[in-house]
């Protein structure tokens, strides 16, 4: 059985044909980058201090060329599977940072066949989900226990697949008729639940062994609910049999925050995004401006910087005007009443001396932090707090300056959870050097990186801008504020093509969400469609309008029409609306969105 986690793919983009590399070409690690115009290209990337450009080493030391300000995204440190009879990974959503979707098909005789799923969550939102369409299957459905079998005894086991045949099918584990034999078989997935400990974080999914098992058992759906009251720090090992009825080719898709993986056949061991995933010790969240985000160790406040060690990498030095809060995360955070934050000083939470599982909060300014105490502005004079009572700071102080707006630059996502606003200065084949926003130089090993994100390039995330004005217009009484890469639910969103959108724009009609333009605006472009399955009975009209001109329109857009691909030109157009109008049948199931929705500048903006 082959590994198929990297094949050959191109597309074409304003006529520029971008070819990913042969995966039996590439070394052990590769990277993978994704341009703004949705092409790839695979190798190793290097970029020299004072360029402005990648370069993509791949196949026979053939070299590429790609301005910084026309990638979307690098992956890093690929670890490409080895190849054996016995074990295929059919699907690779080990990524982290947010809730993503792939999806693969694969050929299969009918009987049953091994599938093992690891997930693991750091901190933050947990998702995760499987599907399945092909034959017998009506749609699209959640993989549960009408497809799923597992042994009754732990200790039976299967002989591997034989793998395939002649017709490229892969051939199952076990006959199709075990699955009715119910002394041996359970309709139902064995699972198991693996908790951090003392700080570990999972990284990726080779990491879910080094932590401790919690609890193993069987379950009748393949989600987080397995996780119970544990949010931080987990992970899920689903093994069951897959039941094909009949022969054919089945599409799986696996959607999952963090990271998660899809195999076929017997695992012996996880392949991780990085060669050097270890879990770490981070008792400490430090949120930072222009959304990031370092878990670690808090170390000392000093002169209006904080100086944070962030494992892997180093100690860093951060301006508290770039730090928006700082958080122990041993605290029980449901406990911190935080609706009485003053706009315009620092808010220091901790423990109650006489009972430590009450959190109070005084505000003031923060003076400085060492082992020992934090030292506090308290109405004019400095206050001593033992550091081992404070939980939370949080920092508003008006005498700071605000972060300056950061322009172009890039974002890191490393092991460990971290996810680091930065300019990277060089990539090198053993290290990457980085200066934080608001923070100092870190030059740490490159195969700690998990992603690479241009952030302000040419390309603007429209999910990352505050609209000038929203407009909700009800039809009779129900109005519904836009939501930012959720539905109305506060799930991922997900339209009538199947897939899962990480980056939207939710809206119910009629709504109008109003942007101003910098100059040289060249495009936008969005994936619309209406919300499933919410939207089922809707019926709308989407228009997008510039300087109070119709520059689109597509009317009649239902659940039928799938996904419309927006391409709109911009050219001197100052002020953008995006509208979403009643259609056929009022208002009724009127829930949309305009995904992956960005503008294309020809130029980097100031």
């Amino acid at each position: 059985m082959k590994h198929r986690a990297l094949r050959p793919i191109g597309r074409r983009a304003n006529g520029l044909v971008l070819t990913l590399l042969l995966a039996a070409a590439l070394p052990s690690l590769a990277d993978i980058v994704s341009t703004i115009d949705e092409g790839e290209l695979g190798g190793t990337i290097t970029l020299t201090v004072g360029e402005d450009a990648l370069t993509i080493t791949g196949a026979e030391n053939q070299t590429t060329s790609v301005k910084l300000v026309d990638i979307d995204q690098v992956r890093m440190n690929v670890e490409l599977a080895p190849e054996d009879d016995e074990q295929q990974m059919l699907i690779d959503n080990d990524t982290g940072n947010g809730t993503r979707q792939k999806y693969a098909r694969i050929k299969l005789r009918a009987g049953l066949h091994q599938v093992t799923i690891p997930y693991w969550q750091a901190a933050g939102n947990h998702n995760l989900a499987v599907y399945v369409s092909g034959p017998g299957i009506n749609g699209r459905v959640e993989l549960g226990a009408g497809y799923l079998r597992c042994f009754r005894d732990t200790n039976d086991k299967a002989e591997p697949s034989a793998g395939q045949d002649d017709a490229g099918y892969r051939l199952p584990e076990l006959a199709l008729a075990v699955a009715q034999d119910r002394r041996r078989m359970l309709t139902r997935s064995r699972y198991r639940l693996y908790v951090g400990q003392d700080g570990q974080v999972p990284s990726g999914v080779n990491s879910l062994e080094a932590l401790q098992l919690k609890r193993s058992g069987t379950t009748s759906a393949i989600n987080t609910g397995m996780l119970n009251e544990h949010n931080e720090n987990v992970g899920l090992v689903y093994d069951a049999f897959f039941k094909a009825d009949r022969d054919g080719e089945y599409k799986f898709t696996l959607v999952s925050d963090d990271g998660s993986q899809l195999y076929f056949g017997q695992v012996q061991n996880f392949t991780g995004s990085s060669l050097n995933d270890v879990p770490v010790h981070s008792p400490w969240r430090a949120d930072l401006a222009h959304k990031g985000k370092a878990l670690g160790e808090l170390k000392s406040i000093a002169d209006d910087t904080v100086t944070f060690h962030i494992p892997l990498v180093s100690d860093v030095t951060i301006a508290l005007s770039h730090t928006r809060s700082l958080w122990d995360r041993k605290a029980d955070q449901a406990k911190v009443n935080r609706d009485n934050e003053p706009d315009n000083e620092d808010t220091v939470y901790l423990r109650d001396k006489n009972d430590p599982e009450l959190i109070r909060s005084v505000s003031g300014r923060v003076s400085k932090l060492d082992e020992a105490s934090l030292t506090f502005v308290f109405r004019g004079e400095e206050r001593t707090i033992a550091r081992d009572r404070v939980v939370g700071l949080v920092f508003r102080h008006g005498g700071r300056p605000s972060p300056e707006p950061p322009g172009m630059h890039q974002v890191l996502e490393l092991q460990g959870g971290q996810v680091l606003p930065c300019r990277v200065q060089s990539i090198s084949k053993d290290i990457i050097n980085f200066q934080l926003l608001g923070g100092g130089q870190a030059v740490p090993p490159r195969t700690v990186v998990r992603v690479l994100r241009v952030e302000n390039g040419r390309r603007i995330d429209l999910t990352r801008v505050t609209p000038s004005a929203e407009e909700a217009i009800p039809y009779f009484s129900l109005k519904l504020p836009y939501k930012v890469n959720t539905n109305f639910s506060g799930k991922p969103i997900v339209l009538y093509d199947e897939r899962v959108y990480a980056r939207g724009l939710a809206v119910h009609s009629k709504s109008r969400l109003h942007y101003k333009l910098k100059p040289n605006c060249e495009r936008f472009q969005a994936d619309f469609g209406l919300m499933a399955p919410s939207g089922r009975l809707g019926n709308v009209t989407a228009r997008v309008l510039g300087d109070g001109r119709l520059l689109w329109e597509q009317s009649n857009i239902t659940a039928d029409s799938g996904v419309v691909k927006v391409d709109v030109e911009l050219e001197a157009i100052k002020r953008l609306i995006l509208e979403v109008d009643f259609g056929e049948g009022q208002n009724v199931g009127d829930r949309a969105a305009w995904c992956n929705p960005r503008l294309i500048y020809n130029a980097v903006q100031d």
